[in-house]
């Protein structure tokens, strides 16, 4: 798929989720930038490990390798104004939009592609044959493919209430992640007194279906 001047890339990556609304930018950058970690670690304030992992899905995002969650069309005179276009809806959760489009990930990059050489001409020869009659010339209609991509977080931490025995015990985790789809968890079992009577260690693999492919 060719891409055209830009990526946009649509951030929810924050902090704090209280200020979620306000860390939600919407950035243009260019090709170049967009495949460079260094670039989207820190104009997206990403840690280093998901900035490497992002760079490595737009790059897949720009050889094909990944399919867009949904397509559309958008009308501009260029394909950065049409990136702009699309990052604006998406700040202001414009209902014109697909549903896709608007579901709230870590990172959502919308490429633009290219005219093809066809469509280039006829494009062109409408502008001209407008600018000869003293019309305005008309706007060109791009495609536009959005793409989906969630960080993971390196660490988790968990509590809860089990039981055994008709025993009740407090379950206290401190999972690690190693990739997207690795893991290693630790728990600890304490009773009413907060004393350790038992424990777990559990290595984790993320899995697409369950129950033989069926879920």
């Amino acid at each position: 798929m060719a891409l055209a001047l830009g990526f946009y890339i649509y951030s929810l990556e924050g902090r704090v989720r209280e200020a979620e609304e306000q860390k939600q930018k919407a950035l243009v950058l260019s090709q170049q930038q967009a495949m460079n970690a260094n670039v989207l670690q820190n104009m997206l304030d990403l840690n280093k490990q998901n900035a490497a992992m992002l760079a490595s899905f737009i790059a897949k995002v720009q050889q094909g390798q990944v399919q867009p969650v949904t397509n559309f069309t958008v009308t501009a005179a260029t394909p950065s104004e049409a990136a702009s276009q699309v990052a604006e809806k998406i700040n202001r959760q414009d209902p014109t939009l697909p549903p896709e489009a608007l579901e709230k990930t870590d990172n959502t990059i919308v490429s633009v592609k290219k005219l093809t050489d066809a469509e280039k001409l006829a494009t062109q020869t409408a502008n001209k044959t407008k600018q000869e009659a003293g019309q305005t010339a008309v706007n060109e209609e791009y495609g536009v493919a959005v793409y989906k991509n969630n960080n993971y977080r390196n660490w988790y931490i968990g509590t809860g209430v089990g039981w055994h025995d008709g025993d009740h015990y407090v379950p206290v985790s401190l999972q690690r992640n190693f990739s997207k789809d690795a893991a290693l968890e630790w728990e600890a079992h304490l009773d009413g007194d907060m004393n350790v009577k038992g424990g777990e260690i559990k290595y984790k693999r993320a899995v697409n279906k369950l129950f033989f492919g069926l879920f």
